[in-house]
């Protein structure tokens, strides 16, 4: 389950008028972010709003170029004038390192910048990330899902954009073990530089006997033992996201503890399992439940057979939408087949909706909503590979 926005909107008013602030700005505020920033969670939007009589002044910061333009144009279609003081990001805290390189083999991204901040998402070894500006020891980042967060400067490497481009066009390997170490020097008996995990990503510096010479965004130096990577372009190359493989993956991850924000092979939530398991197959999902249902495809099924549902598609949980109420989604399963379910809940474990059945689960069966189908939207409909973001393969020319 995610449902906590942790960048909320901020919508501060003081108004010199008798009164207080004139609704029409509001309105108008949210007609504009409604526009731009629908999803919260993935467009930063921050604004203190002041008004003096007709005048109003936009501060605050977004990540949208397009903010300050159409703010301005909904407040003057309401009769104000407008001081733009609005901030655009990356700002110049940054110094013009506006991309970024984690560092550790799951790094945590907290919703704060402060270590006892909620753990809003994690990200893995080599995961491209955007940054946007620092607050003391902490930056404002963005994951390749669009998500925003806040990582400390341990977790990761500031880059500059050539610095990021010669990343992009280094060499690189995949961790495919389940869990590893790179070592000081082509023996498991030599020193540990760090932990791997699947998913990870390293520069390439040569081969040897099957090891793997790596180097770390932040500069150190390893060995990575045969058997536990992949280049990267033969990892992207093998990536065969069919039912059959999304199950194999999840069953994989069987057992493995729930963790709030978690989206890791480690430890996950419900969304980062999903996330997880579609990542290691060569697809990239949205980080939260509740973004996850407005991707792929409706599915069309019939519950008291489970004719119409297939393997892999995602299983949604909640409350529907009712006359008074919107729908509400908080939790996410993968469907194995037959109304048999794996999900991340206290554990990774499978489960089913089917009453006769031994490990059926009443809660889950009266809070399904609707499922969607992943496979077959590889490229469209939210679902993006790997091989085709930019982020990762700077192969699609200038980065936007």
């Amino acid at each position: 389950m995610r449902s906590l926005l942790f960048f909320l909107l901020v919508l501060s008013f003081v108004a010199c008028r008798q009164n207080g602030p004139d609704p029409r700005i509001a309105e108008a505020l949210e007609a504009a972010r409604q526009e731009l920033a629908p999803d919260r969670r993935v467009v930063w939007w921050q604004l203190d709003v002041r008004q003096q009589g007709k005048t109003v002044t936009l501060r605050g910061e977004t990540s949208h170029p397009e903010a300050a333009r159409l703010l301005t144009q909904k407040l003057e279609a309401a009769g104000y004038r407008v001081q733009d003081s609005l901030r655009l990001l990356p700002d110049s805290s940054v110094n013009g390192k506006v991309f970024g390189l984690v560092n550790l083999s799951v790094c945590n991204i907290r919703s704060r910048p402060k270590h006892s901040a909620e753990l809003a998402t994690q990200a893995l070894l080599g995961t491209p990330l955007r940054v946007y500006k620092r607050q003391g020891d902490w930056w404002l980042v963005q994951t390749p899902d669009d998500y925003f967060g806040w990582l400390d400067a341990d977790g990761f490497t500031p880059l500059t954009p050539e610095a990021f481009r010669q990343w992009q066009r280094a060499d690189r390997i995949v961790c495919v073990a389940d869990y590893d170490y790179a070592y000081a020097r082509p023996d498991r008996a030599s020193a540990k530089i760090s932990d791997l995990a699947a998913g990870n990503i390293l520069a390439l510096r040569g081969t040897s006997e099957g090891w793997a010479q790596v180097a770390f965004p932040d500069g150190r130096e390893g060995f990575v033992p045969p058997g536990s990577w992949l280049p990267f372009g033969k990892w992207l190359a093998t990536r065969n996201p069919t039912p059959e493989n999304i199950l194999a993956t999840a069953r994989e991850l069987m057992g493995r503890p729930y963790l709030w924000g978690g989206t890791s092979p480690r430890a996950m939530d419900c969304s980062g399992f999903t996330k997880t398991v579609f990542f290691l197959n060569g697809l990239v999902l949205a980080r939260d439940a509740s973004q996850q249902v407005h991707t792929g495809l409706p599915v069309q099924g019939d519950t008291s057979t489970w004719a119409g549902f297939q393997p892999a598609d995602l299983l949604f949980f909640g409350r529907p939408a009712t006359d008074s109420l919107p729908e509400r989604i908080w939790h996410v399963a993968i469907h194995t087949g037959a109304g048999r379910l794996i999900h991340a809940a206290g554990r990774v474990r499978e489960e089913s909706l089917n009453p006769a059945d031994p490990d059926f689960n009443a809660e889950r069966r009266r809070t399904f909503v609707r499922a969607r189908r992943i496979l077959g939207s590889e490229g469209r409909n939210g679902i993006q590979r790997v091989a085709d973001m930019a982020l990762y393969t700077g192969e699609k020319g200038e980065m936007q």
